[in-house]
Protein backbone atom coordinates (compact mmCIF):
# COMPACT_ATOMS: atom_id res chain seq x y z
CA UNK A 1 0.00 0.00 0.00
CA UNK A 2 2.76 2.16 0.63
CA UNK A 3 4.73 1.21 -2.37
CA UNK A 4 1.31 2.72 -4.08
CA UNK A 5 0.72 5.83 -1.85
CA UNK A 6 4.68 6.89 -2.94
CA UNK A 7 3.92 6.13 -6.58
CA UNK A 8 0.91 8.17 -6.59
CA UNK A 9 2.61 10.69 -5.04
CA UNK A 10 5.27 10.68 -7.72
CA UNK A 11 3.13 11.30 -10.91
CA UNK A 12 1.37 14.22 -9.08
CA UNK A 13 4.55 15.79 -8.84
CA UNK A 14 5.92 15.23 -12.55
CA UNK A 15 2.38 16.41 -13.30
CA UNK A 16 2.41 19.84 -11.74
CA UNK A 17 6.04 20.21 -13.41
CA UNK A 18 4.73 19.74 -16.65
CA UNK A 19 1.16 22.46 -16.39
CA UNK A 20 3.26 25.49 -14.81
CA UNK A 21 2.31 28.02 -16.80
CA UNK A 22 5.20 30.01 -19.02
CA UNK A 23 3.85 32.47 -20.59
CA UNK A 24 5.47 35.47 -18.08
CA UNK A 25 8.65 35.46 -19.23
CA UNK A 26 11.35 35.98 -16.92
CA UNK A 27 13.76 39.28 -16.84
CA UNK A 28 16.33 39.33 -18.69
CA UNK A 29 15.10 37.34 -21.73
CA UNK A 30 16.60 37.75 -25.07
CA UNK A 31 14.54 38.07 -27.63
CA UNK A 32 17.10 37.81 -30.53
CA UNK A 33 18.88 39.43 -32.75
CA UNK A 34 18.42 42.66 -34.31
CA UNK A 35 20.31 43.21 -37.73
CA UNK A 36 21.17 46.84 -39.23
CA UNK A 37 20.15 49.19 -41.72
CA UNK A 38 20.32 52.37 -43.30
CA UNK A 39 18.36 55.43 -42.05
CA UNK A 40 17.15 56.09 -45.63
CA UNK A 41 15.25 52.39 -45.46
CA UNK A 42 12.77 54.15 -42.89
CA UNK A 43 10.52 56.54 -43.57
CA UNK A 44 9.44 59.04 -40.74
CA UNK A 45 7.16 61.19 -42.73
CA UNK A 46 4.05 58.47 -41.89
CA UNK A 47 2.80 55.47 -39.75
CA UNK A 48 2.86 52.93 -42.68
CA UNK A 49 5.09 49.92 -42.58
CA UNK A 50 8.41 50.19 -44.71
CA UNK A 51 9.42 46.87 -46.89
CA UNK A 52 12.52 47.04 -44.40
CA UNK A 53 10.16 45.72 -41.48
CA UNK A 54 10.11 42.74 -43.10
CA UNK A 55 13.77 41.63 -42.37
CA UNK A 56 13.36 42.65 -38.63
CA UNK A 57 13.26 41.02 -35.51
CA UNK A 58 9.45 40.90 -34.00
CA UNK A 59 8.84 40.94 -30.59
CA UNK A 60 5.02 39.91 -29.45
CA UNK A 61 3.46 42.55 -26.52
CA UNK A 62 1.04 40.08 -25.39
CA UNK A 63 1.33 39.65 -21.47
CA UNK A 64 -1.64 41.35 -20.16
CA UNK A 65 -5.41 40.94 -20.60
CA UNK A 66 -5.87 43.63 -22.81
CA UNK A 67 -4.86 45.21 -26.28
CA UNK A 68 -1.87 43.29 -28.22
CA UNK A 69 0.15 43.61 -30.60
CA UNK A 70 3.64 43.13 -32.02
CA UNK A 71 6.44 45.25 -32.58
CA UNK A 72 9.68 44.99 -34.81
CA UNK A 73 13.54 46.28 -34.41
CA UNK A 74 16.17 47.42 -36.39
CA UNK A 75 19.21 49.61 -35.92
CA UNK A 76 21.63 51.85 -37.89
CA UNK A 77 24.73 53.84 -36.18
CA UNK A 78 22.56 56.62 -35.47
CA UNK A 79 19.36 55.64 -34.07
CA UNK A 80 17.30 52.50 -32.99
CA UNK A 81 13.73 51.78 -34.49
CA UNK A 82 10.78 50.50 -33.44
CA UNK A 83 7.69 49.55 -35.51
CA UNK A 84 4.64 48.49 -33.49
CA UNK A 85 1.48 47.29 -34.69
CA UNK A 86 -1.83 47.09 -32.22
CA UNK A 87 -4.78 45.34 -32.35
CA UNK A 88 -7.30 47.39 -29.36
CA UNK A 89 -11.25 46.42 -29.23
CA UNK A 90 -11.67 49.45 -27.49
CA UNK A 91 -10.22 52.49 -29.23
CA UNK A 92 -10.58 56.34 -27.63
CA UNK A 93 -10.16 59.29 -29.11
CA UNK A 94 -9.08 61.95 -26.51
CA UNK A 95 -7.44 64.57 -29.04
CA UNK A 96 -5.28 66.08 -26.61
CA UNK A 97 -3.88 69.55 -27.51
CA UNK A 98 0.28 69.55 -29.07
CA UNK A 99 0.47 72.87 -26.70
CA UNK A 100 3.25 71.16 -24.48
CA UNK A 101 0.84 71.52 -21.13
CA UNK A 102 1.82 68.30 -18.99
CA UNK A 103 -1.12 65.50 -18.98
CA UNK A 104 -1.44 61.89 -17.75
CA UNK A 105 0.03 60.74 -21.21
CA UNK A 106 0.05 57.11 -20.09
CA UNK A 107 -3.87 57.38 -19.54
CA UNK A 108 -3.81 57.19 -22.92
CA UNK A 109 -4.01 54.11 -26.18
CA UNK A 110 -0.25 54.61 -27.09
CA UNK A 111 2.77 52.79 -27.23
CA UNK A 112 6.01 53.20 -25.19
CA UNK A 113 9.67 51.82 -25.79
CA UNK A 114 11.68 51.96 -22.76
CA UNK A 115 15.54 51.58 -23.04
CA UNK A 116 18.23 50.59 -20.53
CA UNK A 117 21.19 52.97 -20.58
CA UNK A 118 24.65 52.74 -18.84
CA UNK A 119 24.65 55.36 -15.85
CA UNK A 120 21.29 57.39 -13.89
CA UNK A 121 21.50 60.39 -16.09
CA UNK A 122 23.95 61.98 -18.73
CA UNK A 123 25.62 58.97 -19.95
CA UNK A 124 23.25 57.66 -23.08
CA UNK A 125 25.13 54.52 -23.90
CA UNK A 126 22.68 52.00 -24.31
CA UNK A 127 23.42 49.14 -22.76
CA UNK A 128 22.44 45.75 -21.93
CA UNK A 129 20.08 45.70 -18.46
CA UNK A 130 22.30 44.79 -14.84
CA UNK A 131 23.78 47.01 -12.32
CA UNK A 132 23.05 50.36 -14.28
CA UNK A 133 21.47 51.73 -10.87
CA UNK A 134 17.92 51.17 -12.41
CA UNK A 135 18.70 53.70 -15.66
CA UNK A 136 16.25 53.70 -18.63
CA UNK A 137 14.64 56.08 -20.50
CA UNK A 138 11.07 56.17 -22.25
CA UNK A 139 9.49 56.94 -25.17
CA UNK A 140 5.80 57.33 -25.83
CA UNK A 141 3.26 57.70 -28.90
CA UNK A 142 -0.25 57.75 -28.75
CA UNK A 143 -2.60 56.20 -31.22
CA UNK A 144 -3.01 59.70 -32.23
CA UNK A 145 0.74 60.74 -32.68
CA UNK A 146 1.45 63.20 -29.89
CA UNK A 147 5.23 62.07 -28.22
CA UNK A 148 6.29 62.29 -24.54
CA UNK A 149 9.16 61.25 -23.24
CA UNK A 150 10.74 60.97 -19.54
CA UNK A 151 14.06 59.18 -17.72
CA UNK A 152 13.82 57.33 -14.82
CA UNK A 153 15.03 59.61 -11.75
CA UNK A 154 14.50 62.80 -13.59
CA UNK A 155 12.69 65.73 -12.06
CA UNK A 156 9.37 65.70 -11.77
CA UNK A 157 7.48 66.95 -13.76
CA UNK A 158 9.79 68.89 -15.30
CA UNK A 159 11.35 66.30 -17.01
CA UNK A 160 8.61 64.83 -18.18
CA UNK A 161 8.30 66.39 -22.65
CA UNK A 162 5.46 66.29 -23.67
CA UNK A 163 4.47 66.83 -27.05
CA UNK A 164 6.15 67.70 -30.47
CA UNK A 165 8.67 71.23 -29.58
CA UNK A 166 9.92 69.52 -25.88
CA UNK A 167 10.73 66.06 -28.13
CA UNK A 168 11.82 67.14 -31.47
CA UNK A 169 15.85 66.64 -30.28
CA UNK A 170 15.15 63.04 -28.38
CA UNK A 171 13.03 60.97 -30.96
CA UNK A 172 10.91 60.74 -34.12
CA UNK A 173 8.03 59.40 -34.18
CA UNK A 174 4.93 58.61 -36.60
CA UNK A 175 1.47 56.67 -35.57
CA UNK A 176 -1.58 55.70 -38.30
CA UNK A 177 -5.20 54.76 -36.88
CA UNK A 178 -7.07 51.74 -39.22
CA UNK A 179 -10.20 51.12 -37.20
CA UNK A 180 -9.53 48.62 -34.22
CA UNK A 181 -5.91 48.86 -35.18
CA UNK A 182 -3.20 51.57 -34.57
CA UNK A 183 0.86 51.85 -35.73
CA UNK A 184 3.84 53.44 -34.09
CA UNK A 185 7.20 54.19 -35.70
CA UNK A 186 9.91 55.24 -33.27
CA UNK A 187 13.27 56.52 -34.26
CA UNK A 188 14.89 57.02 -31.18
CA UNK A 189 18.43 59.42 -31.34
CA UNK A 190 19.25 60.89 -28.59
CA UNK A 191 20.85 57.46 -27.11
CA UNK A 192 23.42 57.49 -30.21
CA UNK A 193 25.93 56.68 -31.82
CA UNK A 194 24.47 52.97 -31.63
CA UNK A 195 27.09 50.39 -31.22
CA UNK A 196 26.69 46.67 -31.77
CA UNK A 197 25.80 44.43 -28.39
CA UNK A 198 23.62 43.66 -25.72
CA UNK A 199 20.58 46.16 -25.38
CA UNK A 200 17.79 46.03 -22.75
CA UNK A 201 14.33 47.36 -23.77
CA UNK A 202 10.85 46.90 -22.12
CA UNK A 203 7.59 47.26 -24.51
CA UNK A 204 4.47 48.77 -22.85
CA UNK A 205 1.03 49.00 -24.69
CA UNK A 206 -1.30 51.74 -22.81
CA UNK A 207 -4.75 50.49 -23.67
CA UNK A 208 -7.37 53.28 -22.22
CA UNK A 209 -11.24 51.47 -21.74
CA UNK A 210 -13.14 54.84 -21.60
CA UNK A 211 -12.36 58.29 -21.05
CA UNK A 212 -11.38 59.27 -18.25
CA UNK A 213 -11.03 55.52 -16.99
CA UNK A 214 -7.83 53.51 -16.28
CA UNK A 215 -5.54 52.37 -19.40
CA UNK A 216 -4.29 48.56 -18.33
CA UNK A 217 -1.07 48.12 -19.67
CA UNK A 218 0.15 45.09 -21.98
CA UNK A 219 4.27 44.14 -21.83
CA UNK A 220 6.49 41.83 -23.69
CA UNK A 221 7.95 41.10 -20.63
CA UNK A 222 5.98 40.69 -17.70
CA UNK A 223 8.74 40.20 -14.77
CA UNK A 224 10.00 43.27 -15.38
CA UNK A 225 6.98 45.88 -14.85
CA UNK A 226 8.14 49.40 -17.09
CA UNK A 227 10.25 50.87 -15.23
CA UNK A 228 12.52 47.96 -13.49
CA UNK A 229 15.18 48.67 -15.83
CA UNK A 230 17.41 45.39 -14.08
CA UNK A 231 14.84 43.28 -14.92
CA UNK A 232 14.31 44.22 -18.61
CA UNK A 233 14.67 41.35 -21.40
CA UNK A 234 17.26 42.54 -24.52
CA UNK A 235 18.08 42.30 -27.60
CA UNK A 236 21.34 41.73 -29.54
CA UNK A 237 22.21 44.52 -32.69
CA UNK A 238 24.32 42.76 -34.71
CA UNK A 239 26.25 44.42 -37.40
CA UNK A 240 24.93 42.41 -40.13
CA UNK A 241 22.81 43.96 -42.85
CA UNK A 242 19.15 43.14 -42.38
CA UNK A 243 18.25 43.90 -45.69
CA UNK A 244 19.68 41.02 -48.54
CA UNK A 245 21.94 42.45 -51.44
CA UNK A 246 19.93 42.41 -54.70
CA UNK A 247 20.71 39.75 -56.49
CA UNK A 248 22.66 39.98 -59.41
CA UNK A 249 20.89 40.75 -62.58
CA UNK A 250 20.83 37.05 -64.81
CA UNK A 251 23.19 37.51 -67.53
CA UNK A 252 21.15 36.18 -70.98
CA UNK A 253 22.63 33.37 -72.17
CA UNK A 254 24.53 34.43 -75.66
CA UNK A 255 21.91 33.96 -79.08
CA UNK A 256 22.19 30.84 -80.78
CA UNK A 257 24.48 31.32 -83.94
CA UNK A 258 22.05 30.33 -86.42
CA UNK A 259 23.18 27.36 -88.45
CA UNK A 260 24.58 27.72 -91.67
CA UNK A 261 22.98 26.66 -94.76
CA UNK A 262 23.93 23.48 -96.55
CA UNK A 263 26.23 24.07 -99.39
CA UNK A 264 24.23 23.39 -102.52
CA UNK A 265 25.41 19.96 -104.75
CA UNK A 266 27.59 21.26 -107.90
CA UNK A 267 26.39 19.26 -110.73
CA UNK A 268 29.16 19.62 -113.42
CA UNK A 269 28.11 19.53 -116.98
CA UNK A 270 30.00 18.55 -119.74
CA UNK A 271 32.67 21.18 -121.33
CA UNK A 272 31.36 22.01 -124.57
CA UNK A 273 33.37 20.74 -128.02
CA UNK A 274 36.09 23.19 -129.61
CA UNK A 275 34.35 24.75 -132.32
CA UNK A 276 35.18 23.64 -136.04
CA UNK A 277 37.92 25.43 -137.53
CA UNK A 278 36.48 27.86 -139.98
CA UNK A 279 37.44 27.44 -143.45
CA UNK A 280 40.09 30.26 -144.05
CA UNK A 281 38.90 32.51 -146.73
CA UNK A 282 41.39 33.54 -149.83
CA UNK A 283 42.07 37.58 -149.30
CA UNK A 284 40.52 39.94 -152.04
CA UNK A 285 44.09 40.86 -153.30
CA UNK A 286 45.07 37.24 -153.76
CA UNK A 287 42.35 36.22 -155.79
CA UNK A 288 42.99 38.83 -158.07
CA UNK A 289 46.71 37.92 -158.30
CA UNK A 290 45.58 34.74 -159.19
CA UNK A 291 43.16 35.99 -162.13
CA UNK A 292 45.42 38.02 -163.74
CA UNK A 293 48.18 35.08 -163.76
CA UNK A 294 45.66 33.46 -165.84
CA UNK A 295 44.23 35.78 -168.18
CA UNK A 296 48.28 36.71 -168.83
CA UNK A 297 48.72 32.52 -169.11
CA UNK A 298 45.72 32.52 -171.76
CA UNK A 299 47.05 35.59 -173.61
CA UNK A 300 50.40 33.72 -174.02
CA UNK A 301 48.76 30.47 -175.54
CA UNK A 302 47.03 32.43 -177.95
CA UNK A 303 49.63 35.04 -179.19
CA UNK A 304 52.48 31.89 -179.18
CA UNK A 305 49.48 30.03 -181.37
CA UNK A 306 49.32 33.06 -183.84
CA UNK A 307 53.11 33.05 -184.37
CA UNK A 308 53.02 29.73 -185.05
CA UNK A 309 50.52 29.67 -187.80
CA UNK A 310 52.88 32.38 -189.58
Amino acid sequence: MKKIIALILAVMMISALVIIPVSAAPGNQNYGNVKKINDSDINMKNGDRDAAWDYALAIPVTVGDSATGTTWVLWSDKALYFYTEVNDSTPVLLKMPDDGEFWNAWEADGVEIFISVEGDQGDFDARKPGNYDDACWQFRIDREGLPSSYQRAGAWTDDFLVGSAANKDRFEWAAKQDGNKYYTKHKITMLGPIKAGELGIQIQINDLQEEGGGAPQVRANDASGSWNCDEFGFVVLVDEPAIPAPAAPEQPAPAAEPDAPAAEAVVETPAAPPPAPKPVAAKTGDAGMVMLVTVMFAGAVVFGKKFAVK
